[in-house]
């Protein structure tokens, strides 16, 4: 396909959108809600990871304290056992999410279902999560730099287990890397490119990533699905090849 550059991913991730912002907006919401929040950067699991561990114990220390101690308590608890539910579900939930948006790019239906389609590769989407976040932290602790373009260099991860469930984890990040060779850059600039929408999000106190999260997530899958070599429809074209 000819050389594509960020205002085309994001044209042809509009294009995908356009009549079913609704359903994205929903899906994002959920895949959120259980996990899948990762635009891309692996690091960012690890960054959240860090933050719960610093930031909320000592919350959770006063919430005993205050006077009420027993709804917070329950409350502790369920947040506790939601977290250790997405832990679980989150890899799975991704590789779902990540369903959702090669169809959405693909110009073929995509449903709120598709998020629950990988739901019995708990196992490989916990290895996917895993083995990312752990070469991810291993690179960075060599200088921060290596660690975002490791992060770039595996973004590709998800997208490929949801196509081809046969990989391993492992194998999936080795063709992530072969796909990515030469073009992080380019993927980087991408996300560079919605920092102007970014900024307004957050002036709406992160109200805006309700639509903001699925433009990018439409637009990384758009980004695999030209650098695998398919054809995908641009804007106001019927979709060449809808069997792939």
């Amino acid at each position: 396909s000819s050389m594509k550059f960020s205002a085309d991913y994001r044209a042809l991730a509009l294009d995908a959108l356009r009549g079913r912002w609704k359903t994205a907006v929903l899906a994002g919401l959920i895949a959120s809600l259980l996990g899948a929040n990762i635009v891309s950067s692996s690091d960012r699991v690890i960054s959240n990871m860090s933050q719960n561990a610093n930031g909320d114990t000592p919350g959770f220390a006063g919430l005993f304290s205050t006077g009420s101690g027993g709804v917070l308590a329950v409350l502790v608890i369920c947040i506790l056992a939601w977290a250790v539910f997405t832990f679980i579900v989150s890899g799975a939930a991704r590789l779902g999410y990540a369903w959702f948006n090669l169809n959405l790019a693909d110009g073929r239906d995509a449903a709120l279902s598709d998020l629950a389609s990988q739901k019995h590769r708990l196992w490989d989407g916990f290895c996917m999560n895993f083995l990312q976040g752990l070469y991810v932290a291993l690179w960075s602790l060599l200088l921060f730099i290596p660690g975002v373009v490791k992060a770039y260099s595996y973004a590709m991860t998800p997208y490929i287990m949801a196509e081809h469930p046969g990989l391993t984890a492992n194998e999936a990040i080795t063709e992530s890397r072969r796909i990515m060779d030469g073009n992080k850059w380019r993927l980087f600039c991408l996300h560079l490119s919605f920092i102007g929408w970014g900024i307004l999000s957050a002036l709406t106190c992160g109200i805006g990533d309700l639509w903001l999260n699925p433009y990018i997530y439409a637009a990384n899958a758009a980004f695999y699905v030209d650098r695998t070599g398919r054809n995908i429809p641009m804007a106001g074209e019927p979709n060449p090849d809808p069997a792939v």
